[in-house]
């Protein structure tokens, strides 16, 4: 028993690649008790009691993670999970389609030899400590399981090799499956999650995974084809490593300019775009978030929504310098998609474009408008999203109403639509879809 215990200890401690599990809380509960329990003889379970109680709060914990697919029982579920999204060196090289060197594959090899038989029977051991402790509660006879699929686009290539890791009598032997897992889905947190927030903290910022991304497809967005084709051309540039630009997207309100941001994800995500986004009190680290990017082997696109300044701010020109004023060359990989209904970012006032002394006391106010004009300069491509006529915003409800399944004449679906306009004040895409859903609902209620 003392000699299956070193083992495993020697086993987790002699990881090459992989050596970032180790830092994982549930991996150290699980070390600090096969390292006690090795050390001493007879094994004091009782005083390891704890230790293991904390264990299996944790895995417990993480087998009910509905964002990933469960396989197993909750030490394996947990340990696969762990070495599917740790971020190593063969991992980010297979992710680029580079070659991978010998040396790297046999460490990639020994330390799944390794991971195999701390996966395979080292919950199993590890309770052999505790059989004669009545407050144990056991895992290793548990079967991680629930019915449905969470909202991730690569759920199912997750749970694939999952399975085959716990069906393998040999894991060495899926090296080919794991370099086509990194190509395909990506790899460490860029694999378990396509789309980020960077966030702003007291201690500095930070790249946060957003588990479940607006839903949102290209094919529920009705209208604006040209530009959305200009958005997905651009888009195709930036996966297939040519020149893109960086997008402005601008135009009124609710036309569907971040939805079709938002949608990219869905779309090119398996193909290695990764999408990110920036909030307006997060646009200082910036240039921090490009310099973290830029070796990392994906597509990014920086996503900044609803952005605009007012006349007094001078954020502006720090982010002017971040679009394009560096001595460094910006990464090819990387662009950055912005909303606004604002045309040119800033909003602009009479007194700016005339040529009298400004009431500040500037000489040349002209020049303030020329710099704020100049913001908008800085991206490659501008894309006007306009409110829709009267017969535009009628093909939007009526695409709206059809994907719904709303069973109303066209001439009463049509006439209801033009009064909620006239409720809301607007003609958009936005008011289009509150329009459907609302008539959905009282269809739901038979109130019609």
């Amino acid at each position: 028993m003392h000699q299956q215990l070193t083992y495993l200890d020697q086993a987790l401690s002699s990881l090459v690649l992989w050596r970032g599990i180790t830092g994982d809380p549930a991996v150290q509960c699980f070390q600090n008790i096969v390292q006690a329990a090795s050390r001493q003889s007879p094994t004091p379970a009782g005083s390891l009691l704890p230790e293991y109680s904390r264990l299996a709060g944790l895995l417990t914990e993480s087998s009910v993670d509905r964002h990933l697919p469960p396989a197993g029982n909750p030490w394996q579920n947990h340990l696969l999970n762990l070495i599917l999204f740790e971020d190593h060196r063969l991992a980010r090289q297979a992710a680029a389609g580079q070659d991978i060197a010998p040396l790297l594959q046999d460490a990639f090899r020994h330390d799944l030899s390794q991971l195999q038989a701390v996966c395979r029977q080292g919950l199993a051991d590890l309770e052999k400590i505790f059989h004669n402790c009545p407050g144990l509660f056991p895992l290793s006879g548990y079967n991680c399981h629930f019915s449905g699929q969470g909202s991730h686009p690569a759920w199912g290539r997750f749970l694939e090799l999952k399975q085959k890791l716990l069906s393998s009598p040999h894991w060495p032997d899926l090296f080919s499956d794991f370099l086509s897992f990194y190509q395909q889905v990506g790899f460490g947190r860029f694999a378990r999650y396509w789309a980020f927030r960077w966030e702003a903290t007291a201690a500095g910022y930070r790249l946060v995974g957003i588990e479940e991304p607006d839903a949102i497809r290209l094919h529920q967005l009705v209208g604006y084809e040209l530009q959305r084709k200009q958005v997905l051309d651009n888009t195709e540039r930036l996966l297939a490593g040519q020149p893109a630009h960086n997008l402005l997207l601008y135009g009124d309100r609710g036309t569907g300019k971040s939805s079709t941001v938002k949608a990219l994800l869905h779309r090119y995500g398996h193909r290695g775009l990764r999408l990110i986004q920036v909030p307006r009190h997060s646009l200082g680290g910036l240039q921090q978030l490009t310099a973290n990017l830029r070796k990392t082997p994906l597509k990014f696109i920086i996503f900044i929504d609803d952005l605009s300044f007012e006349e007094t701010e001078t954020e502006y020109k720090e982010f002017k310098t971040q679009l394009e004023g560096s001595l460094e060359q910006p990464p090819s990989h990387i662009c950055i998609y912005v909303t606004s209904n604002q045309r040119n970012l800033i909003k602009e006032y009479f007194g700016e474009r005339t040529t009298r002394v400004a009431d500040s006391g500037e000489v040349h106010p002209g020049d303030t408008m020329q710099e704020k004009l100049s913001l908008v300069d800085r991206f490659g491509l501008k894309i006007t999203f306009m409110a829709p006529d009267k017969e535009e915003y009628l093909k939007i409800v009526r695409h709206l109403a059809a994907q719904e399944g709303i069973r109303l004449a066209p001439e009463v679906l049509e006439r209801m639509a033009l009064q909620w306009t006239l409720w809301h004040s607007e003609r958009s895409g936005r008011t289009a879809r509150q329009f459907v859903d609302h008539i959905k609902d009282r269809e739901d209620l038979n109130i019609f």
